[in-house]
Parts: C-alpha cells; sequence; structure tokens
C-alpha cells in the first residue's frame, strides 16, 4: 500500500507540473491524430526539421519542443499503418513565439471501388470512446489495447474494470459470471460480434465468461440499454465480444509467458490422472438397465500426487493481412493457450436443515477445504471477409473456446459440537467445456438509401463431467483434554458416490436486416426491419451410482489407503435410476422488430420502435410417465418497446434518455422437476409447478463529456422495476431434508442507482475511474420463522421480508493509475477493484442469508520495449491477498449466548457471523511480445 500511497503522490504531482508550468521560450507543440477517427496516434514520432529533434507522441496525443532558437522548423510524423504527414515550415522570431499544430494523419488504406478498408488505430482507447459517443444504446467499451495492458487474461475478471460490474467467481477464485448494476447473470445475454451464443453450462442460459481469452478480443461491450434491433432478453444488459478483424496492414503478433500462484507456498497442489475415469458411465455404455459391477468403478484418480511449485504458462499469436490488387480480401487468424495452476484455502460453518428457536442459525459441521485447480484454456479465432465491390460485402468467422479443469477438493470435516469428530473426504472433478460458433454474414447496398444485412450461424456448446468422485471416511473423536488434541477411535471408510454429467446444446439462428434512409416532415428519417429465428436442442444426460463399504462379519471397514477401500452395491443401487435430470428441451425464438431514429431538431435524435419476440418450448425427461410434469409445453410472446432520445448539448456533449422493456427467460434446469444431488451444499431442484418468465422495464439518463479524443465523463442515473423476478432460494424439501430452487418472489422488485465514469490523460499520466450506486429491494413474504408457540411449542411461520436482490452490491467502483511513456516504451498501471457487500445465497428462514463482504483487490501491470518490436510484460493479480467472506447478518454474541457452541474466525461479533472464508493468494505472470 505505501508503493500505491507514492504513486498517486506522483501522479498529482505531475498533474499539478502539467497545469502551471508555462513556456516563456519559443516552442513548437502539437497533436497527432488518425485523420479519419480523431484519435491520438500515441507513440508516433514527429521530427523537428531544423533543429535534429524528433519527439514521441504522448498517451493524450501531444508532442512538444522546447526552447528552439529563432528560425524556420518543419515538423514530419510518421506512424505505422499511415501515411507520413507533414505541418509547416514555421518561422519563429522572437523568444516569446509558441507555435501550437495538430497534424493529422491519414490511414493507409484501399479503395475497393469506392469501400476503404482502414485498420490502424481501432484497437485503441480512443476509438474505443468514439464508438460510445457515436452509439444509439448506452455502451462502455474496452478496447483490445486496454485488454492487452489489463492485469486480467479473461474476459469474465476483464469485465470487472467496467463501470457498474462485478464479477462471480468461481470454487478456483476465477471469475466467471457478470453482475451488471445489481442484476444476476440470468438477466444478462453475451453475444458473439453480435450474434447469441449457447451456454455450455449443465443448468442455465448464462456463458461461464472465463472460457474466452482477452487476447482474442478487439473489444468489449457492455451495453446498459437496448434498441429494437437488440435481443431482448437482458434486463441487466447485453456483453458483446466483438472478435479480432483483419487489419489493413500485415500483422504477425506472438507472445509467451510463465508464472505462478503463491498459495503453493503454504499448501502442496494436489493432481491426479484422468486415465482411469471413464467418460461414459455403465448405463451409458450398457443400457438403462443395466446392473452395474464394483469393477466399473477404479479408484486410481482418488490417489493424488503433489507438486510444490507448478509453473503457469501463457501463449498467443495473431497472424493477418488483406489480399489482392485493391486488397479485398481479408483474412486473420488468431489463438491462445493458457495453462494455469490455481490453489483456494476455505473454511466454511455448514448449517443444519433447520434453525434453533427465534431463527438462531444452527451449524453442523466446520470444514477445512483445500481446493486444487489445474486449467488449460485453448481459444482460437478466425475471419475472412470479401469487398466485391463498394455495395456489396461478405464475410465468415468463427470461433472455438475450451476449457479443460481437473479440480481435487480435499477436506476435513469436524462436527461442531462439544463433544467433536472428524472425518476426512475428497472429490475428484475433471470438467471440460466448450463453444464453436460459425456465422455467415453479407452487407449489401440495395439502393443508395437502402441496405440489407444478413447472418446465418451455427453454434454448439458442449459439457462433460465425467465420473465425478466423492467419498469420506473418519468418524474419529476429537479428544481436548490433555495438552495436544488427540484423534480417538477407529478411521472407518464410508460411502462412495460416482456420477455422470454431460449436456450439449445446439442452436441455427438467422438473422435478417433492412435499412432505409428518408426523410419526414423534411427531417432526416431513418426506417429499419427485421426478424430472427433460432431453434435451439438441448440435451443433458446425468447418472449417479452410490456405493457402499464391503462389510466383513457385519463389521465397519476401517479405512487405510485408497487402493485398500472396497466398496459394493446395496440392493438397486447398481442400477442407475431413471430421474428428471435426464431430459431434451428444445426452444424456437421467432422475432421480428420496426424501429426508426428521427432527426427531431438540430440537436435532437430519437430512435425508437417495437420489439415483439415469441418463446416456443417443449421438454421431456426420463421420469416415470405417471410423474407429475414428467414433460411440458410453454408458450408465451411478449411486446418489448424502446426508445433512445439523444440531445447534443455540444459538439462533444450529450445528454441521453433511454428506456425499454425487456425480459428474461428462466434457466433450462429450473422448468425441470429434479436437479443435481449434493455438489457444494444442497440438492437443486427445478420449479415446472409456476415459475413465470420475469418482464421489466428499464430507464436511463445519462449525460456525456468527451472532453479529448482518450477522455471522458459519464454521470448516469437509472431505474428497474422487475415483474416476477426470479431468484434461488434454500427451501425445505419434504420432513429433514433443503433443495437449492428457483422461485418467483410475489412482489415487484426495484432497482435503482447512480453511475459515473472518468477518464483523463495528462502527457504520460492517465487516470481512469468509475463508481456505481446501486439500490433494490425485493419483498418476499413467504419466508419462514421459527418461534415457540405456548400452545403448539416450537412451530413455523411465515413471515414478510425486504432485502436487496441477489447478486446486487450497493458500492462498486474501479480505479487505475496509469503511465504511458512512448519514447521509453514503458506502461504502467495500478487497478484497484472494490466491490461491496452483496447477496450471495437465499434461505427459507429470515435473516439467515449468505452475504458476500466488501472486497477491495488491487493489481499491478506493466509493458516495457526493450528492442524495436519486442517488449516484456508483467501482470501481478491480488496483490494484498484479499479473500473472500461469507456471513450471516446475525450477531454472534447473541448466537453465543442462546447455544453455547463457539466458532472459530469471528471478528465482528456484534453483527455478523463468518461462515466462509476463501484465500486464493497472489498470482504472477511474466512474459515476452513480439509485434511485426
Amino acid at each position: 500500500m505505501a508503493t500505491a500511497k507514492k504513486f498517486t503522490q506522483l501522479i498529482f504531482s505531475a498533474t499539478f507540473v502539467c497545469l502551471s508550468v508555462h513556456s516563456y521560450a519559443q516552442s513548437i507543440k502539437g497533436r497527432v491524430t488518425d485523420a479519419t477517427t480523431g484519435e491520438p496516434l500515441v507513440g508516433a514520432t514527429v521530427v523537428l526539421k531544423g533543429a535534429s529533434a524528433k519527439a514521441i507522441v504522448k498517451l493524450d496525443g501531444s508532442f512538444h519542443f522546447k526552447n528552439l532558437q529563432p528560425g524556420d522548423y518543419e515538423l514530419v510524423a510518421t506512424y505505422t499503418g499511415y501515411s507520413t504527414s507533414k505541418a509547416g515550415p514555421f518561422h519563429l522570431k522572437s523568444s516569446t513565439d509558441n507555435v501550437e499544430v495538430d497534424i493529422p494523419a491519414k490511414p493507409t488504406s484501399s479503395d475497393l471501388s469506392g469501400v476503404t478498408v482502414v485498420g490502424a488505430g481501432k484497437n485503441e482507447d480512443a476509438s474505443a470512446r468514439r464508438l460510445e459517443q457515436k452509439s444509439y444504446q448506452l455502451v462502455n467499451i474496452l478496447s483490445s489495447k486496454t485488454l492487452q495492458l489489463l492485469p486480467d487474461i479473461t474476459v469474465a475478471n476483464a469485465l470487472q474494470r467496467v463501470s457498474g460490474v462485478t464479477v462471480e467467481k468461481s470454487s478456483s477464485g476465477e471469475g466467471r459470471y457478470p453482475i451488471i448494476r445489481g442484476m444476476d447473470k440470468r438477466y444478462i445475454n453475451t453475444l458473439v460480434n453480435n450474434i447469441k451464443i449457447p451456454s455450455p453450462d449443465n443448468k442455465s442460459r448464462f456463458i461461464p465468461l472465463d472460457l474466452f481469452p482477452s487476447e482474442l478480443l478487439e473489444r468489449l461491450e457492455v451495453s446498459k440499454s437496448l434498441t429494437p434491433s437488440m435481443e431482448g432478453d437482458a434486463i441487466g444488459g447485453t456483453i458483446n465480444l466483438v472478435m479480432k478483424d483483419a487489419p489493413a496492414t500485415k500483422l504477425f503478433q506472438v507472445n509467451v509467458g510463465g508464472g505462478y500462484n503463491n498459495i503453493f507456498n503454504d499448501q502442496p497442489f494436489q493432481s491426479f490422472s484422468a486415465s482411469t475415469m471413464n467418460k461414459q458411465s455403465p448405463n451409458q455404455i450398457h443400457g438403462a438397465a443395466y446392473a452395474a459391477n464394483e469393477s466399473e468403478f477404479p479408484l486410481g484418480h482418488l490417489n493424488y500426487q503433489s507438486k510444490s511449485a507448478p509453473i503457469n504458462t501463457n501463449a498467443g499469436i495473431s497472424i493477418g493481412n488483406r489480399f489482392g490488387k485493391n486488397k479485398n480480401l481479408g483474412v486473420i487468424l488468431s489463438g491462445s493457450f493458457q495453462d494455469q495452476y490455481r490453489g483456494t484455502a476455505t473454511s466454511v460453518f455448514t448449517t443444519a436443515t433447520t434453525p434453533n428457536v427465534d431463527d438462531i442459525p444452527s451449524f453442523e459441521y466446520l470444514r477445512e477445504r483445500k481446493y486444487s485447480t489445474h486449467t488449460q484454456r485453448i481459444g482460437a479465432t478466425g475471419k475472412v471477409d470479401y469487398h466485391f465491390n463498394n455495395r456489396n460485402k461478405i464475410s465468415l468467422f468463427s470461433t472455438y473456446v475450451h476449457l479443460d479443469d481437473k479440480q481435487v477438493r480435499s477436506s476435513i470435516d469436524t462436527t461442531n459440537a462439544i463433544n467433536q469428530t472428524l472425518s476426512y473426504s475428497s472429490r475428484t472433478t475433471w470438467q471440460y467445456q466448450s463453444i464453436y460458433n460459425t456465422t455467415l454474414q453479407g452487407e449489401h447496398q440495395v439502393t443508395d438509401n437502402s441496405k440489407l444485412d444478413w447472418s446465418a450461424a451455427y453454434s454448439i456448446a458442449k459439457n462433460s463431467i465425467p465420473d465425478l468422485t466423492a467419498f469420506t471416511h473418519g468418524g474419529l473423536s476429537v479428544d481436548r483434554t490433555g495438552p495436544k488434541v488427540n484423534l480417538v477411535g477407529d478411521d472407518i471408510l464410508s460411502a462412495m458416490t460416482r456420477s455422470w454429467m454431460q449436456n450439449s446444446d445446439k442452436d441455427v439462428s438467422f438473422y435478417a436486416n433492412y435499412t432505409h434512409d428518408t426523410k419526414l416532415l423534411n427531417r432526416a428519417f431513418e426506417w429499419k426491419g427485421g426478424a430472427l429465428y433460432r431453434n435451439k436442442n438441448r440435451d443433458n444426460f446425468y447418472n449417479y451410482y452410490n456405493l457402499n463399504p464391503l462389510r466383513t462379519g457385519g463389521s465397519n471397514q476401517l479405512f487405510t489407503t485408497v487402493d485398500n477401500a472396497k466398496f459394493t452395491f446395496i440392493g438397486s443401487d447398481a442400477t442407475a435410476q431413471l430421474n428428471g435430470n435426464n431430459y431434451t428441451f428444445r426452444e424456437i425464438i421467432t422475432a421480428a422488430y420496426l424501429q426508426g431514429k428521427w432527426q427531431l431538431a438540430k440537436q435532437l435524435e430519437a430512435l425508437g420502435g417495437l420489439r415483439v419476440e415469441h418463446t416456443y418450448q417443449h421438454y421431456n425427461t426420463q421420469l416415470p410417465p405417471t410423474a407429475d410434469y414428467k414433460e411440458g409445453t410453454i408458450t408465451y410472446t411478449d411486446f418489448l418497446p424502446s426508445l433512445q432520445l439523444k440531445y447534443q448539448l455540444h459538439y462533444n456533449q450529450a445528454l441521453r434518455f433511454a428506456y425499454y422493456k425487456a425480459v428474461a427467460r428462466p434457466q433450462f434446469s429450473e422448468l425441470i422437476p429434479d436437479g443435481p444431488d449434493n455438489y457444494e451444499l444442497f440438492k437443486e431442484r427445478g420449479n415446472p409447478e409456476g415459475l413465470q418468465h420475469s418482464t421489466a422495464n428499464n430507464f436511463d439518463l445519462r449525460y456525456e463529456f468527451f472532453p479529448g479524443k482518450a477522455d471522458q465523463l459519464l454521470l448516469g442515473v437509472f431505474y428497474k422495476k422487475i415483474d416476477d423476478p426470479i431468484e434461488l432460494s434454500v427451501r425445505r424439501f419434504g420432513y429433514n431434508s433443503q433443495v437449492f430452487q428457483p422461485v418467483n418472489i410475489g412482489t415487484a422488485a426495484t432497482n435503482y442507482g447512480f453511475e459515473a465514469v472518468f477518464i483523463k490523460y495528462i502527457g504520460s499520466f492517465g487516470i481512469s475511474a468509475n463508481y456505481t450506486y446501486t439500490h433494490s429491494r425485493i419483498t418476499n413474504d413467504s419466508m419462514l420463522y421459527k418461534y415457540r408457540d405456548p400452545k403448539l411449542g416450537i412451530t413455523d411461520k411465515y413471515v414478510a421480508e425486504t432485502r436487496p436482490m441477489q447478486g446486487q452490491a450497493n458500492h462498486i467502483g474501479n480505479l487505475s493509475l496509469l503511465y504511458k511513456n512512448p519514447k521509453s516504451g514503458t506502461d504502467f498501471q495500478v487497478a484497484v477493484v472494490y466491490t461491496g457487500e452483496r447477496l450471495a445465497i437465499l434461505n427459507t428462514y429470515a435473516g439467515l442469508h449468505y452475504w458476500l463482504q466488501p472486497t477491495t483487490q488491487v493489481d499491478l501491470s506493466f509493458e516495457q520495449r526493450l528492442f524495436d518490436k519486442l517488449t516484456c510484460y508483467g501482470k501481478i493479480v491480488n496483490l494484498t491477498n484479499t479473500p473472500t467472506i461469507t456471513s450471516m447478518h446475525q450477531s454472534y454474541n447473541n448466537y453465543l449466548q442462546k447455544t453455547n457452541v463457539p466458532l472459530s474466525q469471528q471478528t465482528d461479533t456484534d453483527n455478523r457471523i463468518i461462515v466462509q472464508k476463501d484465500y486464493y493468494k497472489t498470482s504472477f505472470l511474466f512474459g515476452f511480445r513480439y509485434k511485426l
């Protein structure tokens, strides 16, 4: 933190100097910009003829020659991908002569009979600011240059740098799902090049964005309002991954790096061989009625090997160019490979099925868990485009991402009681996921005032978790009577579970849009209409086997080693039972829209219209024919109006208003009358009895100011009213069990807040900051409260509870301090992310929800040019070893007084009970990048 403080002081000192110093000697200063976009050409070389001096253009596009002698001077600016530009001659006479000049540089481009192909500069921050300024909807954009310099290497982690976005982490500490302005991942959709892609998640629609290496992207867009031409299932917003496009000139870039996570200084990395894990269950191989035998369940993958210091590796390559006499053909190929070892140290108190009287929580176990996760991430993208002439263009792009996770979870479980017992459990998980998309697109200028664009896309997402294995042994008593803690008794082998989960999701989609420019009441008017058809087919497979320890002579089997453990089936356990987790799901979305963009006045533009989406869904499970909700058909139609108003206060200032209506469809598994058994805490179960899709009316008002080409100030407020919101809740099921189940919370939910974004560059220094305040409220009148009734004794009653929406944090902030010196080729960034307290898991009992406490994460990244085309880089994540802490809004002191069962790791004892801590430590990555 001392280093960060000194760096902050340096930033403000340099800023003061830049603002206060005046030139009293002769000087020539100015800016070098892209003649087409106006963005600064950072790193361009400016030669001053007449003085044999040169300067490198700074972060804000500026250069400055000081203390010049009287005489004649000329400026010559050069930059890769641009024609040489000149300015002058200038004649300096007196000692107070000062010249300011802007030098616009033209990109080297090819005129394809009227079609200009320009590639240089589109990856820079200024290009992102220009797109934000010109877009129809409210949008925040990260350019590929920003993504390259961030400490993050995946799209999911990069998203936490966008205003209003928080990221939900997996058990390995890797960012996975975004939450936009307090709206959970279920309220967000994800696109690749504006095409919706399917999810490999085994239950849900949302995309695990840790699949995507960020280096494959040209830019990352987060839209916070919708137009009629955009798909309507995005109450929270839309994330669009724009993949790399063909460059204007030859591109060759390669990077390679290595790193380490220092959590392995404290715990070894545990690995296993997947060679004994069967990719298919006995049921899949031999048929549904097959009775498995014990020999088909080998135990080799439960023998773990330890690694003391595993090394992470990272590599990427991009190759692209344009070909032909007029550069009509553009091609680009990009690939990425990431091999990472991550560890997590977790302490978690698990609750009993029901609480004590007055909803005082009851804890059963303290589980000390160690996670070791080996992740291999592969990404590839390619695009070919061909310009027939200035009126017709066709393109084909494909994207493939693959994530392979192998994880060991070792746990020591201690009963939370006066007479404690201890047991050990292990879980071995191998999961591999992939997404493939290929899209053919065409753009045609039908007439001078009309154009047609279309897309035909095929996508498939796959997920497989073969032979997930978990077993437990223990039952030892904890003796604390002596000077040392002793374990007393026999270590007894318990049951072993083996499960297989597989699913695939195929999409065939067609899009068509027609645009016509005309006039209405003598003012420019553009109307646009289009349609969408998507046929989705999803299948889900789930098998579960329960094996019990082999008993000899009626005695319990003692545990010695994994290899000596013997298991057997009891009764019908050898036959995988039919269940609702095996199902097929078909969904057909048809949509049409009509929108108009009208220049109402010189400074006022309106864009509005109506989108209509029809949803058809049909599912069929393997449950017996007599089972309730074995299969079902669901249909509904939504009318989704929207309006965008933009009032241009000045050429670089605007006031925007946005309204749109949107939907959120239930996840696939939420409509199925079953669910996976206990994976982390609770069994999951769908809710086909009456779960409705959500709808919302959304309002935004935003002020925009773009004072410089890469500078920005955004101030906005938003309001959302969500009808039939869906949230996951721990609910009582049967007499003494709990399930994790989706429910429509009875009343409409509201979500409103304030958002600010500030980006400013002064010379070589810059600051990028954003802050979002979010306030949501939802009331559930079906919460349980356990109490003692004078007549009935201990019983439950329903009470109402008002709380925030799941996943919503009141305060979200980002601060990045930047230094860029083009002359020395230095880029340096310190990034701080603050995420306020947010609701993580709902409980069916009032006041017993799990909350994630506020976190502050400090990261650092840098790049340094070594030679003309070679740079070294570094990325350091979680410098301060910030843990993730989960708690209940209950007084620990009150709990202890009522139960007399103490809990460890408690701090704020008056206000909360800490139930879980996750530590990930600090990760380091260093490497080299070569760019031709």
